[in-house]
C-alpha cells in the first residue's frame, strides 16, 4: 500500500511537471519506479507520455518494448507506445536508411498486431482502429515502407475523413513517395481542417514548388510571414535568403585513389546552394563523387535540417535533398592536375577562359617519379627517384552556351601561361570528339593514380 501511495504521489508530480514543461523534474519524480513499468498500467501510460516528450532518452526503445510486451493488445497502451517510438524514429534524418529492427519497425509491428487482435466493431471505431491505422502508417513511412504506409493512411481516413491530422500525415507519405500532386491535395485538405499550421503550410509549399505552382507556394510562404513573390518563371521567390547546404547520396566517381571498396560505397556529400525560397534553390558547388545533383541544378529540399555547421562565423543549416527540379545546362568536367606548390591550381583557375569556374576537391602530396609526373609514364623510361608532387582533383564547370572546341583551344593557351600546373581532363577531349587524345589523357590519369592507390584517405568532400 505504501508503495502504491508513493507511485500515486509521483504521478501527480509528473502531471505538474509536464504542465510546467519541466521533463527533467518529471523524470526525477518517477524514474525510481522503472522496475514496475511492465506491471502497473497507469504508471506505464505516464511513462510512455514522458518518453514521447523526451524522444532522445537512451532507454526509450527498450522501455517501450517492455511495456508493449505486457499489453500488446491494449489499444491505449499500444497507441502511446507507438507515439513515443515514432517520435524517436523522427530524430533520424529522412534521407538515412532506417534501422532494420529500430523504433519505426517496432511501432509498425505493434500497431498491426493490436489491430489484428480487435473484433470487427472495435476496429471500425475511428478512435481505436482509425488511430491505430494512422500510427502504423506513420511508423511505416519512417521505416521507408511507403506503399504500405499509403494503404494504412487510406484505411484510417475511411474511418475519419474529417481528421486534419490524418490528411497532414497522408501528405507526408506522398512527399516521401515524391507524389507531388497527391501531396499538394492532401496538405490543402489538412489546411482546410486545421487552419494555417506552420507544418501544413511548409509541406504545402514544398509540394507546390515541386509542381511549379509558384502562386500556391508563395501564398503559403506569406501565410507564415515570408515576403514571397512569384518570379516570371512561375516559381516562388523570396529575396535575400542566406546560402544553405544540401546533402545528397553519392557513389564514387572511379577517380580519387580511395580504393574500389570505398569507391563503390554509398555516402553523403554536401553541396552549397543559393536559395530562391526556403525549400528550393540553385547548386553553387560541384560534386566530387557521382550524385544526382551538381553545379547549376535547381533542387528541392526537405524542411527539417539534418545538421548545422558554422561557416565564416555564421550558422549554416544542412537539409536533405528531395528532388532535382531542373538540371543545369553546364558541363562539369573532371580533372586531375599536378602543381609544384600549394595553391598553383587555384591560381590557374582564378581566371579561366569563357567564364569557366574551377573547383578543387582534394589536393594531396604523392611520391612520383619526376618523368612519370611529366607524362612520360606513357613511354618506356628509366624511373628516377620518387619526388613529392601535389596531385589535385576537381572539376571545371563550363556554361552550356560555350562552344567546347573553342574552349579547349583557349584552355590549352591558358595552361601554357601557367607552367607550374599540368592538367589532365579527358572528359573535355571526349566532349569535342578527340577520341585519340582522350585515350591518352585517360592513360595519363591512371598512371598518376597508381601511386595514389597505395593509400586510401577519407574524402574531405564527404560529410555525414
Amino acid at each position: 500500500m505504501q508503495e502504491n501511495r508513493e507511485v500515486a504521489r509521483a504521478l501527480d508530480e509528473v502531471a505538474r511537471s509536464v504542465e510546467a514543461r519541466e521533463p527533467e523534474r518529471a523524470w526525477k519524480a518517477i524514474e525510481r519506479f522503472g522496475q514496475h513499468i511492465d506491471a502497473d498500467q497507469e504508471l506505464a501510460l505516464t511513462w510512455l507520455t514522458l518518453l514521447r516528450i523526451t524522444p532522445s532518452r537512451p532507454q526509450l526503445f527498450e522501455e517501450a518494448r517492455r511495456i508493449l510486451a505486457s499489453w500488446p493488445t491494449t489499444p491505449g497502451i499500444v497507441l502511446a507506445a507507438c507515439d513515443a517510438l515514432v517520435r524517436a524514429a523522427e530524430l533520424q534524418a529522412s534521407d538515412e536508411p532506417p534501422a532494420v529492427d529500430g523504433p519505426a519497425q517496432t511501432a509498425a509491428s505493434a500497431a498491426e498486431r493490436c489491430l489484428l487482435s480487435l473484433d470487427a466493431n472495435v476496429r471500425r471505431d475511428p478512435k481505436v482502429g482509425g488511430y491505430l491505422a494512422m500510427s502504423r502508417a506513420n511508423a511505416l513511412r519512417l521505416a521507408h515502407r511507403h506503399d504500405e504506409a499509403l494503404a494504412s493512411c487510406t484505411e484510417a481516413l475511411v474511418l475519419q475523413p474529417d481528421n486534419g491530422d490524418f490528411w497532414f500525415n497522408l501528405g507526408l507519405v506522398h512527399k516521401a513517395r515524391r507524389s507531388w500532386n497527391e501531396a499538394l491535395e492532401a496538405n490543402q485538405r489538412a489546411r482546410g481542417l486545421l487552419g494555417d499550421r506552420k507544418g501544413v503550410l511548409w509541406n504545402l509549399a514544398i509540394a507546390a514548388t515541386a509542381l511549379g505552382r509558384g502562386d500556391i507556394a508563395a501564398e503559403a510562404f506569406r501565410s507564415f510571414g515570408l515576403p514571397a513573390e512569384v518570379a516570371p518563371s512561375g516559381m516562388p521567390y523570396v529575396e535575400g535568403l542566406p546560402p544553405v547546404q544540401v546533402r545528397a547520396a553519392t557513389r564514387g566517381s572511379g577517380h580519387g585513389s580511395a580504393g574500389a571498396e570505398l569507391d563503390a560505397a554509398i555516402s553523403f556529400e554536401l553541396v552549397w546552394v543559393s536559395p530562391l525560397t526556403p525549400c528550393h534553390g540553385v547548386v553553387q558547388s560541384a560534386t566530387f563523387r557521382q550524385a544526382a545533383v551538381d553545379y547549376g541544378d535547381l533542387v528541392l529540399w526537405d524542411g527539417t535540417p539534418v545538421g548545422v555547421v558554422e561557416h565564416e562565423g555564421k550558422l549554416v543549416p544542412r537539409f536533405p535533398l528531395l528532388a532535382v527540379l531542373r538540371k543545369g545546362d553546364e558541363r562539369r568536367l573532371r580533372f586531375v592536375a599536378l602543381e609544384q606548390d600549394a595553391g598553383d591550381v587555384e591560381a590557374f583557375g582564378a581566371a579561366l577562359p569563357n567564364g569557366a569556374v574551377l573547383f578543387v576537391h582534394r589536393a594531396k602530396v604523392e611520391q612520383l617519379c619526376a618523368r612519370c609526373a611529366s607524362g612520360e609514364h606513357m613511354r618506356k623510361h628509366e624511373h628516377t627517384r620518387p619526388e613529392p608532387h601535389r596531385l589535385v582533383y576537381g572539376k571545371i564547370v563550363v556554361s552550356g552556351q560555350v562552344d567546347l572546341a573553342a574552349f579547349r583551344v583557349a584552355l590549352e593557351a591558358h595552361v601554357k601561361s601557367h607552367p607550374k600546373v599540368q592538367v589532365v581532363m579527358p572528359e573535355l577531349l571526349e566532349a569535342v570528339g578527340d577520341t585519340q587524345a582522350a585515350g591518352k589523357a585517360h592513360q595519363m590519369w591512371r598512371g598518376l593514380e597508381r601511386s595514389a592507390l597505395k593509400s586510401a584517405p577519407t574524402d574531405p568532400a564527404l560529410q555525414a
